[in-house]
């Protein structure tokens, strides 16, 4: 008899977990440096070495849009949209047991703003990957960040306000590009971590999760 998956959100938790270890590990590698400072790439392995404990889930990074697409039958009719940048990669890819893809990850570091113009091109892509085909095999698309601010300004009474008000934007364009392409959000974030002095910022790696509305498939 066939084991049952793994749970999808375990899934989930296991990526932010990863990208609190980057953060913490970059911090002891670079003498106290904040995760700013980091290239994109290194949390992009962490996220993905995240997974390394589930039996039945693989993983590959950068893997190429177009043939990851074919395999997971998530393939439409005509000519490609350009927002669906299909001769690019996908920053991380989660398999099934048997091989097909299950999971499109992006990743992004850093995000200090609410900046649609850096937000929507992946928010997209993921989103029209998941509606090219609900009878794929992809279960979900998952945008990973790292999300920081500096000591608050006027009108917060702290940084983790300030971060909390960021998740909260950033959550809120990831809900817009999902009801345009009729798809589901969901947000998970790891705890809001504070630097050493009441004067540092704050930081958390959040997960937005976008999956098809139900069917056998549906995330879980």
């Amino acid at each position: 008899m066939a084991t049952a998956p793994d749970r999808g959100h375990d899934l989930i938790d296991a990526l932010i977990r990863g990208g609190e270890k980057a953060v913490n590990d970059f911090s002891c590698i670079s003498g106290g440096e904040w995760f700013d400072e980091a290239p994109e790439y290194f949390l992009t392995t962490y996220v993905a070495s995240g997974l390394k404990n589930f039996e039945k889930t693989n993983l590959l990074l950068e893997v190429s849009v177009n043939q990851c697409r074919r395999e997971a039958g998530a393939i439409r009719r005509g000519r490609p949209a350009k927002a669906e940048r299909q001769n690019g990669r996908y920053d991380v890819v989660a398999y099934w047991a048997n091989g097909l893809p299950r999971g499109a990850i992006e990743v992004k570091s850093p995000i200090w703003v609410n900046d649609r113009a850096q937000l929507l091109p992946d928010f997209t892509r993921l989103c029209l990957t998941l509606n090219a085909n609900q009878n794929g095999t992809f279960q979900f698309c998952a945008f990973v960040f790292y999300a920081s601010v500096p000591k608050p300004e006027q009108g917060y009474d702290n940084a983790s306000q300030r971060l909390r008000n960021l998740v909260s934007r950033i959550e809120g364009t990831a809900l817009d590009v999902a009801k345009v392409n009729g798809v589901r959000r969901t947000m998970r974030a790891g705890a809001i971590r504070r630097g050493k002095n009441d004067g540092d910022g704050a930081w958390c790696i959040g997960c937005i999760i976008f999956s098809n509305k139900g069917g056998e498939n549906g995330f879980r």
